[in-house]
């Protein structure tokens, strides 16, 4: 009996003992009741470069660009079928409603000969893979010109952990105006801006599926070609871009973008270069020498 008590006497003890330690205490080294444990996560901040320094372009001028890569041109394997002008319509329809059609030839001199050949806004891998996805078969007498592979990836990670979004088209360009035209593109808080040399206040600015974004090796944002590779100017540079220049804008990238951005007005600006790597890649023509001064009257 005197054990029994003795053992009950020594399980109160540890209840008591442990009731002291409850949560109600703070204890060293522990979040403090109600907190939770990991904390809260500290607000992301977005970059600002509305200014830059132009780098030597000299040696990323001098550096080899990437050659194109991937098949570029199909040739026709056989001569025009009896149904070549219903063939070249449904085809001309698939490509239109895929936004992928550059441009179209016809096989006569006649408005109403066949289709012969297509220019694809694709790469050729991926053209095959859309035709085996739906089963289709290529009719083989029509040629087909395809986009060269892009090599460099669309944002790379250090790129994309200082912007809100890229703003690049998920399709491919294609033949494109080329009058010179530019302005002064920059990076606000995470979101791409625009002022054309022209005036006009400013816009969000909207790329070329074959511009890049990354970041080099001083911490500046900069776009890259993503086919050959090369550095073409850091935000915040005078840039200059042929166009005007056109972009597919999907629904949901441009609601993803004034999401992020806000209602300004949507400028598409291509693929811009910076001016001064602009300047020193293509020179202006040096002035020809002044005419000789007549000679003396006789």
């Amino acid at each position: 009996m005197r054990g029994d008590y003795a053992r009950m006497l020594r399980t109160i003890a540890i209840a008591l003992l442990c009731s002291a330690c409850s949560p109600s205490d703070p204890v060293p080294g522990a979040p403090a009741t109600g907190a939770p444990a990991t904390g809260e996560p500290e607000p992301r901040t977005f970059a600002t470069q509305t200014d830059a320094p132009s780098p030597d372009y000299g040696p990323l001028i001098a550096k080899p660009p990437v050659l194109p890569k991937g098949e570029m041109r199909r040739e026709a394997t056989a001569p025009p079928q009896p149904d070549a002008k219903a063939l070249g319509a449904l085809w001309l329809e698939r490509l239109e409603a895929k936004q992928a059609l550059g441009g179209y030839g016809l096989g006569g001199k006649s408005d109403d000969a066949p289709i012969a050949m297509f220019d694809v806004l694709m790469t050729a891998r991926d053209f095959d893979a859309w035709v085996a996805k739906y089963g289709w078969e290529v009719p083989p007498h029509l040629r087909f010109s395809f986009q060269p592979e892009m090599t460099a990836p669309r944002i790379t990670p250090a790129a994309e952990a200082k912007v809100r979004t890229w703003p690049a088209s998920r399709h491919r360009t294609g033949i494109q105006l080329e009058a010179l035209l530019g302005g002064h593109v920059y990076v606000r808080d995470g979101c791409f801006l625009v002022t054309s040399a022209g005036g006009g206040g400013e816009s969000l600015a909207f790329f070329h599926a074959e511009t890049g974004l990354d970041v080099d090796e001083e911490g500046y944002l900069v776009f890259i070609n993503r086919v050959t590779g090369e550095t073409m100017g850091r935000l915040g540079e005078e840039m200059s871009w042929g166009g005007p220049p056109t972009a597919v804008i999907d629904p949901d990238q441009e609601a993803e973008l004034r999401r992020a951005c806000g209602d300004a007005p949507i400028k598409v600006v291509g693929s811009p270069m910076s001016s001064a790597r602009f300047n020193r890649q293509y020179p202006p023509s040096p002035l020809p020498p002044p005419p000789p001064p007549p000679p003396p009257p006789s």
